[in-house]
C-alpha cells in the first residue's frame, strides 16, 4: 500500500473510483418530519483506500505544520484533540484574572465563526500559496 500511495503522489494520480463519493442525506434528530433541506446532513462514503491516504496525508500534514511550529498552541479549529469547549475554557482562564485586578473590571473580547468558509474559500490561491510555500 505505501508504494502505492507514494506512486500515486509522486504521479499525482489517483485511481478514478478514490475520487467519487456516494453521499446520503441523513436528517438531523428531531427533525424527522421536516423537509427543509437545511435539516440534512450529508454523510459520504467514500473509497476505503481513498480514507486511509487521506489519513496518512493529514498526519503528514499535522505532524510537518507542528514540527516547524506554523500553528499556535492556541489554535483549536481543525485541530485533533481540540474544540470549541477548549476555547472557552482558555477565554474563562484568561478572563478570570483580570477582572480580579484592582481599577480593571472590564474585558473586551470578539470571536468569529465563519459558517460555511471552508466550502467557499478560493481553492485556486489557496493551490497557488502552497506551491510558493
Amino acid at each position: 500500500m505505501t508504494a502505492l500511495y507514494n506512486e500515486c503522489l509522486r504521479k499525482g494520480l489517483f485511481p478514478e473510483n478514490w475520487k467519487r463519493a456516494k453521499i446520503l442525506p441523513i436528517i438531523k434528530p428531531g427533525k424527522e418530519y421536516n423537509t427543509d433541506p437545511s435539516k440534512y446532513r450529508p454523510f459520504s462514503q467514500l473509497n476505503t483506500e481513498a480514507k486511509i491516504l487521506e489519513k496518512l496525508l493529514i498526519r503528514r500534514i499535522c505532524h510537518y505544520l507542528y514540527k516547524t511550529e506554523f500553528l499556535n498552541n492556541n489554535e483549536n479549529g481543525l485541530t485533533s484533540q481540540k474544540s470549541t469547549v477548549d476555547t472557552a475554557m482558555e477565554l474563562r482562564q484568561f478572563i478570570e484574572p483580570q477582572l480580579q485586578r484592582p481599577g480593571w473590571g472590564l474585558v473586551l473580547t470578539a470571536s468569529l465563526d465563519v459558517k460555511g468558509a471552508f466550502g467557499s474559500a478560493c481553492w485556486p490561491a489557496i493551490l497557488k500559496g502552497l506551491r510558493e510555500a
